[in-house]
């Protein structure tokens, strides 16, 4: 017998024992069901087979520090989360490493992101915004102290229409709560990448099927790493 479902065999079984049918039920369908739900933004995962989407994430920021290659991880991460969503299936993922080069050629400086989605090199039906207001990987409060915030602006725009189909600000802070005490340039080194892969995750949740529970770990993650 497959061990997930010898697993669920005897998780039942206990269940059996201290519980009525109705629990037993409400158990099994939990169980099988998992945690997913629906994204907030239904666009790709309702998208013709074929549809060609792009992902752009770019800073307003440009002079400041902390930003760095943040955009380009961001957008390569997200890019990478959307396309391998069994829900997305249906949809086509321009490469992010053509985004980038096109993006290398105007000095990352865009005025409007249906100039990369209508390139041709590029040539999105859909391309997805993520505009960078403000990063940050330290407590502005106390430098000594790591805690990381992004702020962006995230939208869908329409290639052949230039219409909006979508549009949401997001802020991300991890941990949410409580910074990470005594961070000191390694602490910030290890934690950079993995906060970088926090905001992409997020930013995926708009567009994928996801697990409700796991934005409320995110603060335990964070301070398990040290």
């Amino acid at each position: 017998m497959n061990c997930k479902f010898l697993r669920l065999f005897i998780v039942l079984m206990l269940f059996v024992g201290f519980a009525g049918c109705q629990s037993v039920l409400l158990t099994a369908i939990v169980l099988i069901k998992g945690t997913d739900i629906p994204p907030e933004c239904e666009i790709l995962t309702k998208a013709k087979s074929g549809t060609r989407v792009a992902v752009v994430c770019y800073s307003v920021a440009v002079s400041q520090y902390e930003v760095q290659n943040a955009p380009r991880l961001i957008s390569k991460q997200v890019s990478n989360l959307i396309e391998n969503n069994s829900a997305n299936k249906q949809i086509r993922v321009v490469d992010p490493i053509k985004v980038d080069a096109w993006m290398d050629n105007c000095n990352n400086e865009i005025d409007d992101i249906l100039q990369v989605g209508k390139d041709p090199s590029i040539n999105a039906d859909i391309v997805i915004g993520i505009e960078i207001l403000d990063f940050q990987t330290r407590d502005k409060k106390s430098h000594f102290q790591i805690q990381g915030r992004c702020m962006m602006k995230i939208f869908v725009k329409d290639c052949k229409s230039g219409e909006v189909l979508y549009s949401q600000n997001l802020t991300v802070v991890d941990p949410p709560d409580v910074p990470i005490q005594g961070g000191g340039a390694g602490t910030e080194a290890a934690f950079r990448p993995k906060f970088i892969k926090t905001v992409s995750e997020q930013i995926s949740y708009k567009f994928n099927p996801h697990d409700q529970h796991k934005a409320r770990r995110m603060q335990a993650d964070s301070l398990d790493m040290f």
